[in-house]
């Protein structure tokens, strides 16, 4: 017997979709809520497709192992 797939998912990651904007957003918003200025769209495109613990580095000048960094990675990550 043959089974219909119930669902069909997609890496939208930049493949399909644009969704740098979204990321600028989140740390952004992220950076906000530790007290930190925002940064340019333009500085933080570049670093988008290498994911949240890149732009959490960007973003905070953190190391994943130094205190503080899992705090906003998992901030941003909402």
């Amino acid at each position: 017997m043959r089974q219909t797939p119930q669902a069909v998912l997609f890496d939208l990651d930049g493949t399909l979709a644009d969704t740098a904007p979204d990321l600028a957003h989140a740390l952004n918003a992220t950076l906000e809520a530790f007290g930190r200025a925002p940064l340019p769209f333009e500085a933080i495109r570049p670093v988008v497709s290498h994911g949240g613990i890149a732009l959490v580095r960007l973003g905070f000048g953190l190391e994943p192992d130094q205190p503080g960094f899992e705090e906003r990675r998992q901030m941003f990550s909402w």
